[in-house]
């Protein structure tokens, strides 16, 4: 396919999770944009396994939910974490989980424990991306090229000029903006100068391996609950196994011992100590990598910007690195096109710059205490002996790994409670918000400005998701609303309001709560202030930040 020259509104480089995802939330907003795309097809490579609940309310905001509830594992299959000597061994403990069925059927415990309509879902990228893929296609206002090579990126000031190679053709697009969705080995990082900083080894070299098993389908067509994920602890090795489609194919990792080079550590052993024994198996793919904790020293440079992993690499424990990536994708998606509207100032792109890379520190970190509080559990080799020491010893880790890495599974900390401190998106009054994350596994829900906006089921049984509008939503359950419409009106800012019989925390009663686009708080409180079209301006990226009086005061 060749690709089409001319000038793009935005052009998004890349096509994985959080490209289409970037592309879905402009092409819902009308935007003219080009997605390239090198790779001919949506990915073989199963690296991330689960789209996590933010995920899944923004996937829900797009109107993809369903389609992507629906696949991956059958749908009365578990979602279990198991933790085991093998995967025909001994079980130590597990974390059940529901089905894809239940959370569809609105029977799963999940729905009353998690603060979500939309918990967390078990799906392999390579068939997330297909749907996402689908999705995005629907939309008039967005082209995907793939098979198209970005060679380079160049900010002329007024646009944006990329060059790009399909089919031995080269050809030059232009765009007002151009977004680096282009994974590690970004292009668009480089062109802007961006440097990685971190942990280039931030744990132990992993091998992973991809592969088909009729026998093993078998073995867990005859166990009494399939898990999920299967976390092993064999005596040399150890490492984690993914169910990819509860029909035979399947992704096991491994750590790479100390002292052993990630080349000398052969795929048949590692699947021998994961399994418990050999199997026949078909291997589709084996990678050896290493983990890193590397966030980019910026995210925007004029009008070229960065998101997911061109912007933010590290271990992908929790969920977190591909999904962190859609929320940028969410937070640049509207911000890009209140800049292309005219109502959007020249500060946005610098806030979503603080508060994607202050949320990316902090997940990143968090990820990292996951890996290094399971690093040294289930070490000592009487594991493996059938006797009465062994038992008692299984028994022990399994009561330790229930309390240790339940952070991992109930991550509402990560997935709801990451807020944004001293963004110049938010307006808190002077109010100094605390850190990006407190807990990985604990979650407050707020209306405090920088919070991710609470979910709440109303009376007539919907969430209050389904009620807020696409741009700015002002939440009313007291106060003038009229002040807020007056300024919005007059700023050319959309704006719906939402009329509500209750506050949706209870704990913090106020009456007046403003939600950005991404879903969450600008700014609340139970009167207007002062200057309403400052507190928009200063929102929208068109005002510095100075402390806003109230109408009262």
């Amino acid at each position: 396919m060749t690709i089409p020259s001319g000038h793009r509104s935005v052009i998004v480089v890349g096509a994985g999770p959080v490209g289409l995802t970037l592309a879905a939330e402009l092409g819902t907003r009308g935007i003219d944009t080009l997605v390239l795309e090198q790779n001919p097809t949506t990915t073989d490579n199963p690296r991330c396994n689960t789209t996590n609940a933010r995920s899944m309310e923004y996937f829900r905001r797009l109107g993809v939910a369903d389609p992507i509830r629906r696949a991956g594992l059958p749908l009365d299959h578990a979602t279990d974490i198991v933790y085991c000597t093998t995967l025909t061994g001994w079980e130590l403990t597990r974390f059940p989980f529901s089905s894809a069925q239940q959370i569809v059927d609105r029977t799963a415990p999940e729905l009353a424990e998690w603060p979500t309509p939309e918990p967390q879902h078990r799906i392999s990228q390579i068939y997330l991306e297909p749907i996402l893929e689908e999705h995005v296609r629907g939309y008039a206002s967005v082209e995907i090229i793939r098979g198209s090579r970005v060679t380079a990126v160049v900010d002329h000031g007024g646009k944006v000029e990329v060059r790009a190679e399909a089919s031995g053709v080269e050809t030059v697009v232009t765009a007002d903006y151009v977004v680096g969705c282009d994974g590690g080995a970004s292009t668009t990082r480089r062109a802007i100068g961006a440097r990685l900083q971190g942990d280039s080894q931030a744990a132990e070299n992993r091998l992973s391996v991809y592969f088909r098993s009729a026998e093993l389908a078998r073995e867990f067509a005859a166990a009494e609950r399939p898990g999920w994920m299967y976390w092993w602890y064999g005596p040399r090795l150890k490492g984690s196994f993914v169910q990819l489609d509860g029909k035979g194919l399947y992704l096991c990792h491994a750590r790479v011992p100390e002292g052993t080079a990630p080349e000398d550590l052969d795929e048949d052993e590692v699947l021998r100590a994961a399994l418990g024994r050999d199997m026949e198996l078909e291997k589709i793919q084996v990678v050896r990598w290493t983990p890193r904790r590397l966030v980019a020293d910026k995210f925007v440079d004029g009008r070229i910007v960065l998101a997911g992993d061109a912007a933010h690499l590290w271990l992908p424990l929790g969920g977190f690195g591909m999904n962190t990536g859609i929320a940028d994708a969410v937070g640049l998606g509207w911000r890009l096109a209140a800049l292309l509207a005219g109502w959007g100032g020249p500060d946005l792109l610098d806030a979503y710059e603080v508060e994607r890379t202050s949320v990316g520190e902090a997940t990143s970190r968090a990820a990292l205490k996951i890996d290094r509080d399971m690093a040294t559990i289930a070490r000592d080799p009487a594991l493996h002996v059938d006797d009465a020491e062994g038992a008692r010893l299984r028994a022990e880790v399994g009561a330790r790994i229930a309390e240790v890495d339940r952070q991992q599974w109930h991550s509402q900390g990560v997935q709801f409670g990451a807020r944004y401190a001293d963004s110049p998106g938010i307006v808190a009054d002077g109010v100094h918000a605390p850190g990006a994350i407190d807990r990985i596994d604990q979650y407050r829900p707020s209306v405090a400005p920088g919070s991710r906006f609470p979910h709440a089921w109303l009376p007539d049984g919907g969430s209050v998701f389904d009620r807020l509008g696409r741009d700015f939503t002002l939440v009313r359950s007291r106060g003038d609303a009229t002040p807020f419409r007056a300024a919005a009106e007059r700023l050319g800012i959309p704006l719906t309001v939402l009329e509500l019989d209750e506050p949706v925390v209870t704990e913090e009663p106020l009456g007046l709560v403003l939600v950005r686009p991404d879903l969450f708080v600008g700014w609340s409180g139970d009167v207007a202030p002062a200057d309403v079209d400052r507190l928009f301006r200063t929102l929208v990226g068109a005002e510095s930040r100075r402390p806003l009086s109230s109408a009262a005061s």
